[in-house]
């Protein structure tokens, strides 16, 4: 409840500085996306959600509006390109521009021993978790360019920066999100587009829940507590310690800060591992 009080009080602190700009975030229905959302919009920003679920972007453009602001919602799977490219038109078109993407849409993938995993899994975890941030990245150049710039957040994870046991797929993609970023950070500078990575620790949201039922309860609670126990803080995150961290990198105070690949993991990154 501490940390949701502070984090409510600087959202209102905050409440206007992206007046007049337009995000698109994929994978806005729930959980990291959806607390994203939320957050921007609350400090002014016009939301273009993209998500499989209509019913949870509806819900997110109820909750939008409620708070005074605009969404506008697409259907559809980033695994498709021309969805992603039809959200980033929808900014243009209702918003007059693009001037934010937040490539946060993505899967857990199989956790099982390295020489056991399908190719099939492979090019699914690639289609989904890799490709689209590539895409999106190259889609949104353009309209960014035209508005004189912008700011650009991947949702990479602390996978991404340190492997997991069983989990060689997710981790694979993770970390290559944070190479697109730095090589897209580097090319996209002078165009005065800003490309950032956030890497989540454990955070509740719908993945851990989709491990759950791949798991089985049991096998489940106990991978938790590992997990959780890895952590220096000794606690899950929340989806909304981790959307106010893409504010920031979203914002004019991060002006200075490109190509970062920002942890925001309660130190599981510097974790050994000790209890």
């Amino acid at each position: 409840m501490i940390v949701e009080a502070v984090l409510s009080s600087a959202a209102s602190r905050f409440r206007g500085r992206f007046a007049g700009r337009s995000v698109v975030i994929t994978g806005a229905a729930s959980g990291i996306g959806r607390a994203c959302a939320l957050r921007l919009a609350e400090e002014g920003a016009d939301i273009v959600g993209l998500d499989l679920s209509a019913e949870g972007l509806g819900a997110l453009a109820a909750d939008v509006t409620s708070r005074g602001g605009r969404c506008e919602t697409a259907v559809g799977s980033v695994a498709d390109l021309d969805v992603v490219t039809s959200a980033i038109q929808r900014a243009t078109q209702v918003f007059g521009g693009l001037d934010g993407l937040v490539n946060n849409a993505g899967i857990g993938g199989p956790m099982q021993p390295f020489e056991t995993v399908p190719v099939e899994d492979f090019d699914k975890m690639i289609a989904i978790n890799l490709k689209p941030v590539w895409f999106g990245m190259q889609a949104a150049c353009a309209p960014m360019r035209a508005r004189g710039g912008g700011v650009i957040v991947n949702v990479s994870s602390m996978a991404g920066l340190r492997p997991n046991r069983n989990h060689a797929l997710y981790g694979m993609t993770k970390a290559a999100v944070i190479s697109l970023t730095h090589h897209a950070a580097m090319d996209y500078a002078k165009d005065n587009i800003r490309v950032n990575c956030l890497c989540p620790g454990p955070v509740e949201t719908p993945i851990f829940e989709q491990m759950r039922s791949a798991l089985g309860p049991a096998a489940y609670d106990s991978a938790r507590t590992r997990v959780q126990q890895r952590t220096l803080m000794n606690r899950f995150g929340s989806a909304e310690e981790q959307a106010a961290a893409v504010a920031y990198l979203m914002s004019d105070e991060a002006s200075f800060v490109t190509g970062v690949a920002m942890p925001v993991d309660g130190g599981w990154s510097i974790s050994d591992g000790r209890v």
